[in-house]
Parts: structure tokens; sequence; C-alpha cells
């Protein structure tokens, strides 16, 4: 006895001699099956009433009745379930049963069916009890099920299956299905996941039975609940499968299978079975509901596709995982799938998806087309056979010449493709003028031909991000002629221009977007086509810098709505293209100038006339962009004094922050009596301040001579007492230390007396302020002068002639070449000639020599003439030289030097203060000396050696070292900075030391910045431990990844790190850059943004501008680096405070310029004169009023 469907659809057949009561009275049947069960339930000795097999086959022919009962005998089919299911537990269970323990357990499964039968016309309560009574049945084959396979043969086993197979069937399908709809709706996901599971956990690997179970499952594919059931079996197999095959941390140790929530939650199903089996039965339930195209229901179909795509995510993220460092203690990781074996189990389903595109089947279309763009964009060991990229590439082709037909599809290729283009696939570049044809449209039209899917700005902003990996194609790809390929003449590449299209989609594109978000992108791929396009396309880069600067100026009606980071995002690109300064002068001599006007100007409405709805910060942000901007353009070159109007206009602006005050702005309409205060902040004021410092000081003069390293001089106090000989206390009696307008720290210091001429003259002029530091070393020197005859050869000639003249003595004629021999110097003076500088500076002292016996004969001659004879002459004559000034007064030529200066002018007295120069002024000079004049920065970089990135916590990657990497890599480091010794690099050295960790590293510098590159295959003298760590500490990392497989940043252990750029070179010249943080998350924030391809020859600039740019807005939106010239100024400010003694004008320079006379010093060393002593102590000064010192 059992359900009459079994029958139907398995090999299970009625036998005749069953079911004696088949045909007896429902009341009568009822009263003996009801006893029957009484006297069983309340006897205590079944083994004396069940005395052998018969006995239990007859009481089997009263309980199999009790199942085709009425639903209205509730209590009674419920005492026979419980029965059974006693017996199944092995409770209460006559001896006897055991002798046929199989038989009966089959005889159990087939009674219990029969409460499966249909009983149409049940009311909503009976119809209740039913399914009540229906799910403790299957509770008990889902407990034999789980029973050990010992308490089941194979034959019972499947004969489990056959009546689950049956039983199901019967509800999802059969006359079940219509007889009694309630039923089949509340049972049939409790079927499917029991009839599922039994199938796992029984291991029936008989063909014949996986056959019949396959040809019923196809009929049940109209059922949501079997997708459902067969997405959860299919995705937890893989994970199992997975977890065999690539170890633990890929996949799972036990079989898991979590339905997702539906009307009834269930929890997950966690079972244990042999590895073998595994493999086995993820084959026969990935093909049991056989080809998705042949469903006929667009939802299922699509439901279908959602569990391929889950599954193969599984495959594609085989070895790319984030959490192997926290949960595995594997070492080495495996390769994903190799992608040729992923189409050949899956290829065929997915393409004819997508070829048929049958209507109303668009969704699951577009999930077939998502799949195949997440295969495709995966990177493998081997590459793909020519048939499946053929394929792929027909299916592509085929969407975008149809879009109205495949609207949802193209949606789709477009987000799933952004980075198909880093892909080095076989023919792939017959896509980019299908992919430029597409996004032209979609970024230039105002109405597309189809209706997304998606929001338009998702669609643009996926565009955008393909464009970006577009871009240098051209350069690196230009004689490819498409249209002249065998068999390929479709229309969109006839005549295909591919820069002009580029143009029109970024151009167009930015001109028509409403959203912020894409607006940001469309600018930092204009900042990228520009260092793109530099060289060989000139027309272009002055186009996209005209059109930011006409943005960040003009701004339409939208765009003035849009978040201040948008003009941040535009001035960072203006910015970043400084660098191109001379390249952009190529192309077009007034773009710089325009773009400095146009700044300039729009500096001084922002600050007349605010933006609205701006926090103070963000203003703050928007004005010190907009300054450093106009400086980036200005300083490194000189091309700014060819135009006045640009100077003009800058000093205008300038000139508008140092008058500006307070402005205010509402804050929204609602709230009009609230109103939000923007104010002109001092920092900021300040930072204009520096910048017109950094204009006057070295516009168009860096690197200054000494090279980008420093532009301070390195000339101090202590070098010089070192080279004297002298004690510190003797040195400084040659020393004054003031301050002039409370910002500036002058030192003027005279060279000791000396024997040595060459340094007896010299006077040092140490300044520093808040830029640095400068030094000079003047040399007073005495020019010869020509004259006619000397004394004797005079007064031989008068007494010749008999008659004395007034001699010529100022009278100058070039000397003859023997004149100049004896001489030895040159006659023209080198006033006017600044290259014959350095040649009188340095001339030997014996031409100096022979200069001053020349003058001293001079000197006697005109004696001997005013003291004899007498002068008729009235004519002007030229003033005599003045006299070299004496040793015992050598300050009066610092009293010159200083006065040309205009620094004692009677003006100026006020301003001048004098500096109590103890040893807290000398360490607070120190102090002074050591506080940087620009921004320093430090990045890391690490290499990947092929292979290497397999390692889970990251060994091997820190023992490379500079002698075993690419030539690629080598020249990466040549081109982001300049490789310099450390040993005699006078820079920052980024805390490195040439004896502790290494003697080499790329640095790098402009008139701001200061960068270190912390190169861990440089770090050559430390354990790969120690280089790991000093790497970890610096926000930024950059990664040459000669390894394909995705880099995981957890093998750094650090949270200090902000963005790791992640750089992986491809053979045809182009590398490909990733951007992510810690967590993995993509940022789009600098010229690179995440999955960028990019020539070699710009590839180390935009990676080096995009790690600044990523560092300096990530400090800026701490708040906590400010200016380097405000932590000086404070440190000047401090020193001022502490060190400064106001004196009366008068009495200041008196004793400032009070001589020394080197005569008055004592013998002895440290011991210096008592004139000199009364000099230097302060504290003798009448009338001095000392600041109390903090």
């Amino acid at each position: 006895m059992f359900l009459h469907h079994i029958s139907q659809v398995t090999p299970s057949q009625h036998r005749k001699h069953t079911g004696v009561l088949i045909n007896f009275p429902a009341a009568v049947k009822k009263t003996i099956i009801s006893s029957v069960l009484e006297v069983y339930l309340k006897s205590e000795d079944l083994d004396r009433i069940f005395s052998s097999s018969f006995h239990i086959k007859w009481l089997f022919e009263f309980m199999g009745q009790a199942f085709a009962l009425p639903i209205e005998s509730f209590s009674i089919i419920e005492k026979a379930v419980q029965i059974y299911d006693l017996w199944l537990s092995e409770k209460r269970l006559p001896k006897i049963f055991y002798q046929k323990k199989y038989y009966f357990l089959r005889e159990i499964m087939n009674h219990l069916s029969l409460i499966f039968e249909p009983r149409p016309g049940l009311s909503r309560d009976l119809n209740k009890k039913h399914v009540e009574l229906c799910k403790s049945v299957l509770r008990i084959y889902e407990k034999l099920g789980k029973r050990n396979k010992k308490f089941l043969n194979n034959r019972t086993r499947k004969h489990l299956l056959f009546v689950m197979m049956g039983i199901t069937d019967s509800l999802l399908k059969g006359e079940g299905c219509v007889a009694q709809p309630i039923l089949t709706s509340s049972l049939s996901v409790f079927l499917l996941k029991i009839l599922y599971e039994l199938w796992i956990r029984l291991g029936v690997n008989d063909l014949v039975s996986w056959e019949l179970f396959h040809n019923l499952t196809t009929g049940w594919v109209h059922r949501k609940e079997n997708i459902i059931q067969w997405s959860a079996t299919i995705f937890g197999l893989t994970n199992r499968v997975i977890g065999i095959l690539y170890g633990k941390s890929e996949g799972t140790d036990t079989l898991t299978i979590n339905l997702p929530p539906l009307d009834i939650t269930f929890q997950p199903t966690v079972m244990n079975v042999n590895s073998k089996q595994i493999i086995f039965l993820w084959d026969k339930f990935l093909h049991i509901l056989g080809n998705p195209n042949r469903f006929n229901s667009p939802v299922l179909f699509c439901q279908t596709m959602v569990g391929i795509k889950d599954v193969l995510n599984l495959f594609l993220n085989v070895g790319n995982r984030r959490d192997y460092v926290q949960s595995t203690d594997e070492k080495v990781l495996p390769d994903r799938p190799d992608g040729n074996t992923i189409m050949k189990i899956f290829g065929k389903w997915l393409f004819e998806a997508v070829s048929k595109n049958r209507v109303d089947f668009e969704e699951g279309v577009a999930i077939a087309f998502s799949i195949l763009c997440s295969v495709f964009s995966t990177h493998y060991k081997k590459p793909f056979m020519d048939n499946y990229l053929s394929q792929f590439y027909s299916s592509i082709i085929l969407a975008f010449e149809n879009c109205e037909n495949y609207a949802n599809s193209i949606c789709t290729i477009l987000l799933d493709t952004e980075s198909i283009f880093l892909r080095n696939l076989n023919g792939l570049y017959i896509l980019v003028p299908h992919y430029l044809k597409m996004i032209n449209l979609i970024l230039t039209k105002d109405k597309l031909p189809f209706q997304p899917t998606t929001t338009l700005v998702t669609l643009r902003k996926s565009a955008i991000l393909i464009l970006k990996t577009l871009i240098c194609l051209p350069n690196y790809f230009s004689n490819l002629a498409i249209e002249q390929i065998e068999g390929y003449s479709q229309d969109c590449v006839k005549n295909f221009n591919f820069i002009s299209v580029l143009r029109s989609c970024i151009l167009n594109g930015f001109s028509l977007e409403t959203d912020p978000e894409n607006a940001i992108l469309f600018l930092w791929v204009m900042g990228f086509i520009i260092y793109e396009t530099i060289i060989q396309q000139t027309t272009i880069p002055p186009l996209f810098l005209l059109t930011i600067q006409k943005f960040i100026c003009q701004p339409t009606e939208i765009q003035k709505k849009w978040p201040i980071k948008v003009y941040l995002a535009a001035i960072s690109v203006l910015r970043s293209s400084s660098c191109l300064i001379e390249r952009i002068n190529d192309c077009s001599t007034q773009t710089i100038p325009n773009i400095i006007i146009g700044m300039s100007r729009i500096l001084v409405q922002t600050i007349k006339e605010p933006y609205e709805n701006v926090t103070q910060h963000e203003f703050n942000l928007l004005l010190s962009g907009m300054i450093n901007t106009i400086a980036d353009f200005i300083i490194p070159s000189q091309w700014i004094f060819n135009y006045p109007n640009v100077i003009s206009e800058v000093l205008v602006a300038i000139g508008t922050i140092f008058d500006s005050k307070p402005k205010k702005k509402k804050k929204s309409k609602e709230k009009k009596d609230e109103e939000n205060t923007l104010i002109i902040s001092e920092q900021f004021i300040f930072e204009a301040r520096c910048i017109f410092l950094e204009l006057l000081r070295i516009s168009g003069n860096f690197p200054l001579p000494n090279g980008p390293s420093n532009i301070s001089s390195s000339m101090n106090e202590n070098d010089l007492i070192k080279e004297s000989g002298l004690s510190k206390k003797e040195f400084l009696q040659y020393c004054r230390f003031f301050v002039h307008n409370n910002d500036q720290l002058f030192t003027v210091i005279d060279s000791p007396f000396t024997n040595d001429e060459e340094k007896a003259n010299n006077t040092y002029v140490i300044v520093r302020d808040l830029t640095g530091k400068s030094s000079w070393i003047f040399k007073f020197r005495l020019l010869p002068l020509s004259f006619q005859r000397t004394k004797e050869e005079y007064l031989i000639e008068n007494k010749r002639e008999g008659k004395l003249k007034s001699p010529k003595y100022y009278e100058t004629k070039p000397l003859s070449k023997e004149k100049k021999k004896e001489l030895e110097i040159e006659f023209d003076l080198p006033i006017e000639n600044d290259k014959l500088i350095p040649h009188y500076v340095e001339t030997n002292q014996k031409v100096i020599k022979t200069a001053v016996t020349i003058q001293h004969r001079l000197e006697e001659v005109t004696k001997f003439i005013e003291e004899e004879f007498t002068d008729n002459d009235l004519t002007v004559k030229p003033p005599k030289p003045i006299k070299k000034s004496d040793k015992e007064y050598k300050f009066n030529e610092s009293r010159m030097l200083l006065a040309n200066l205009n620094l004692i002018h009677n003006s100026a007295k006020n301003n001048i203060k004098l500096i109590n120069s103890n040893e807290s002024f000398f360490e607070d000079l120190k102090k002074l000396d050591q506080t940087p004049e620009r921004n320093r920065l430090s990045i890391g970089i690490i290499y990947i050696e092929k292979g290497q990135n397999r390692m889970n916590n990251g060994d091997g990657i820190f023992d490379n070292l500079n002698n075993k990497v690419d030539l690629e890599y080598k020249n990466f480091l040549k081109e982001i900075g300049w490789i310099v010794d450390l040993k005699n690099h006078d820079g920052w050295d980024g805390g490195l030391n040439y004896k502790k960790t290494g003697r080499y590293t790329p640095y790098y510098a402009n008139y701001s910045t200061e960068i270190v590159f912390h190169t861990s295959t440089m770090l050559d003298l430390i354990k790969p431990e120690k280089r790991k760590n000093i790497i970890a500490k610096n926000k930024i990392i950059i990664v040459w990844c000669n390894d394909q497989r995705n880099f995981n940043p957890k093998c750094i252990k650090s949270k200090e790190n902000l963005v790791f750029i992640i750089i992986r070179p491809h053979f045809t010249g182009l590398n490909t850059v990733s951007i992510e943080d810690y967590s993995g998350i993509i940022h789009y924030s600098g010229l690179l943004m995440n999955h960028c391809l990019v020539g070699r020859k710009i590839l180390a600039n935009l990676v080096r501008l995009t790690a600044i740019n990523y560092l300096l807005e990530y400090l800026s939106q701490k708040q906590v680096f400010p200016h380097p010239y405000l932590r000086r100024n404070l440190l000047i400010n401090d020193m001022i405070e502490k060190h400064s003694v106001k004196v009366n004008p008068d009495q200041l320079l008196s004793q400032f310029f009070s001589g020394i006379n080197p005569k008055d010093l004592s013998e002895k060393k440290n011991s210096p004169s008592k004139k000199s002593e009364n000099y230097l102590n302060l504290k003798n000064i009448p009338n001095i009023e000392k600041k109390k010192i903090l």
C-alpha cells in the first residue's frame, strides 16, 4: 500500500495481497484501526503480542489503512504517525521486526506516503491539519535519511528516494497539484528541500535512478521553489568542491546548504559528505534541471541565471579574497580555474542565451551577459581559446548593433566591462569602435534610443570609466586600421577617427553632465588625457585646460548647484597640469596666461562673493587651491615676465587677499534669519603672503643652482666656528644677531683677523625667515686703475723739459698687451658682464698684491705733486677711490652692506631689535634650521615578482632587492624621482640612513614639496621584516606587481595605509593601474583612477602626482597639516619673544656699529677683550627693556 502516483513515476508497484481493509465501510475501518492502535500503544509486552513476522504484517494492514482515512479522523492518523516514528527511532519495537527490517522499513515508507493522497473539498481547518500531518511524515523521511547508512541497505535507500520522488511529482505536477493546490503550495518547499538533501545524504550513485530524477525534475522547472532549491544546493556543493580542490580558505570543509528567506525560514543544513561523492553530486545537480534556455518562464529563466552567476562568482573569486591573513594558515594561494574550463561547462548555455534574446527574456539575457563579461574580464594563467573569444566578441557587437532589443543587456555590458580593455585578450581591440560609438551615444545625447534599466547617472559613470581605459590607445596603436581587416566591414569602423570621437565624448559629455560625482570623473579624465596627448596631439591639452578653467570661472546654472568638491577636483587637475608648462606653451602660448588671469579673477570674485551653502573648511580649501594653482604655474618658470597684464592680475588678487574682510552669505532660503559667516582666515592670508614671498624669491629660478634638494642655504654659525679655529666665545665677538620687522633673523659675521687675505675681508650674512635660510659671503675688492706715468717717469720728463705740468693721473686708456700680462688681469671692468664676476672674485692673490702696489705708487706721486707743485688745472676730475678698510674697524663693511639693504635707514630703526645670543638662543636656532621650508611626504614602494602574490602572508615580497628586479621597474624608479646617494644628499632623507638602511633611494622635490620614496628593494642593509615595517608606516604604497593575481593589501598588516596604487606591466608596453584601500574600496581622486591603462612614458609622473594628491587631500580633510611656513613663523615669533631686546634706536646703531679692534683681544684663547665684552653683554647697554622669556 502506497501513494498511487509513485507507481506511475517509479519502478515501485502495488502488491495484490495487501490492502485487506480497502473495501470495508469507512466506519468499520475507523473502528478496527482505532482499536488496534489503542491495544498497541497500551501494551507493555510487544514481543508476546507480535511473536512472528506475520503478526507484524497483519499490524501493517491496519496501520497502512490508517493513513488513508479521511482527515476528519485526524487523531487516529496522528497515532499511526506516532507509532511509525517510534519504530524508526527503534523505540517500542518488537524484536521480530529485525528479522525483516529492510522489508518492514520499505513498508513503513509506503504507508506514510498515503497521507499525501489528494483529499479535495476540505475546509480551511482540515486543510491546515492535513498540512501538519504531511509535514510530520516528511520529518520522518528526513530522519531516515540522516540515520547511519548501515541502518538502510542500498535497495531501501533507493526505495526511499522513489517514494519521495513520487510524492513530490504528485504534488508539483500530478493530480495532487490540481486537486489540492493549498497542499501543494504549503509543502513544495519542504518536499524539495528534503528530496534534494536525501539525494545527497543517501549516496545513491545508480545512473538509472539519477536519470529518473533528472526526468522528473525537468518537469518541475515551472515551480519557483524548485529553482530556488537547486540554486542553493548547487551553490553549497560548489563551495564544498572549491574547498576540496583549492583548500578550506577558499571554500568550505563541510557541505552547507542555506536557503534564502522564503515564507518559512530554515536553518542552514550542514552535511559531511565524502569528497569523491561531492564531485559526483556537483556534476549531477548542475545538470539536473537541463538547459535553462528550454524554460518557458522568463522569471524562472532569470532565476536560474542568477544561480549560475553565483556559482561562477565562487570560481572567479578563488585566490582573490581579502581575509586570507586572518582566516587561514595556508601559505600558498591557489590559482582559479582556467577560463576555458569554465566556458566548456557553462559556455553553451550562456552563448545560446545571449544569441536568442527571446521576447520577455531580456532580464535573464542581461544576467547571461553579465556572467560572460565577468568571466572574460578576469585574468587566468592560460589564454582563452579563439572560438570562445570570437563568440564573446560577436555577442557584444550583436547587442550594441541592436540596442533597441538589448536595452537591459547594454546596461549590463557597460557596467560589467569597465576593466575589459585591461585584459590582454587576443583581438580585443576589435571592440574599440563599437564601444566608443555606444559611449558617445550615451554621453552626448539627450535622449537614448533605448530605455536603460539602470539610472542614467550610473550608466554614464560606467561609460566614463570605460572611456578612461581607451585614452592611451591612439598613441600606442595609431597605425591599426580595423576597417582593413579581411572579412570585417562593419559600418561603425569605416572612417573611424579615434581622437575626434574621444574629444566629443569628453567635452560634450561634460557639458551635458548633471551629476556632480560623474563631473569629478570627467575632470580627472581630462587631466589624464592632457598628459597622454601633450606630445602627439598638441591641440587637445589647451582645449581641455581652458574647458576646466571655464568651468571654474563661468559655471552654468546647473553647475553652480554642484558641491564644492567638484570645483576642488577641477583645481587639482589644473595644479597637476602645472608640471607641463613648457609643453603647454609649445602647444599654445596663450593658454597658461589665460588660465592665470581667469584664476586670479575668480579668486577675487570668490573673496567678495562667496559660494552659497559652503562650510568654512570648504571655503578655506577652495581659496587655498586657487592661490596655490596660480603659484604652481608661475614659480617654476619665467614666462610671466613677458606678460605684464598677468602680473597685474596676480598682484591684484594677492592685494585683495591682504585687504579682505569677512563676508556674510545666507545659509539657506528657508532660514533667512540665520547667517553663515565665511571668514577669510588669518591662515589663508598668511598662506597668500607666503606664496607672494615665493613669487618674489624664486620665481623662474627653481631649481636653484645647488639643485632642487635644498632651497635654503646650508651655511650656519657652527660651521664658521669650526672653520675659524676659534672657540665659540671668541668667535661670537665677530657676530651680531638682530631681528628685522619681527619676522627676519639676521646674523652678520665679520671674518676674524687672519693673515689669509682671501678670508680677511669676508663678511658673512645669514638671514632666516619663514621661507627658509639665505646666506651671502661678501668680499671687498679694490679694482686696479690704469695710469699714464709713474712718479719716476714724471720727474724725469719734467726735468728734461725744464717745466712742470699738471699730471693726468686719472686718464684711462686700454693697456698694452705687455702691461696686461704684467698685471695679470683683464682691463675691462666686469660691471656689466655677469659672466666675468666669478673670474674677478677668484683672482689670484698675486693680482691683488700687484694692484695694491700700483695704487700705493700712484698715491705717492699724488702726494709729491701736492707738496712740490701748484696745480693750475681747474677741470673736474673723477673721484679718488676709497681706501681699503682698516682691519681694526672692518664692521664698516657690514655697515655698508646693511645700508645698501635699507636696513639702517632712519625709518627702519624701530624695526630692528637686538638678540641676546645665549645658549638657549642657539638651541632654538638649531630647531629653526631643522624645521622644513616645504611639505615633506614619504611614499612606500614594493616590488612583487611573478608568483609571489600566491603567498598568503606576503612572504618573499620583502626579500626582493634591486639586483634581482626587472629593467622596467628600475626605469620606473628613475622616472618617479631621482636616485640620490644618501651619503651626500643634502635634502630630506625621509628617516633613512645610508649606514643603517641603504645608501640609495628615489627622491623628488619641487618648490613646495619634498618626497622620499621608501623603496623596499633599496633597503638592502636591513632584514625583510624591518623593510616591511618601514613600508607599512606610509599612507600611500605603490605596488609594482609582475603577478597578475590580485594584490591583497592585508599582507602588509597595517591600518596606517590610506591607498595602494597597484601597477601591473603588460607585454604591450602599457600598464594597468588599480587604486584600492585596505578594505578593498575603490577610490577616484586623482589623474589615475582605478583600472586605468597607462603608457610607460607618463606612468611615473602620473603615479607620483596621484599619490601626492591623495596625501594632500587626506591631510587637508584631517585639518592637521599647516603650511610649512606657518610652522617656521611660529618658531621665529617664539624666538623673538624669548630672546629679543628693545633698545633706544640711536643707542642701537651706536652699539651695533661700534668697532672691534682685534688687537684688543687677548692673546689667550677664551679671553676676549674688555671692549668686546662690553659690546656683547647686553646688560651694559643703557635703557634696555627686556621682554619676558616665555
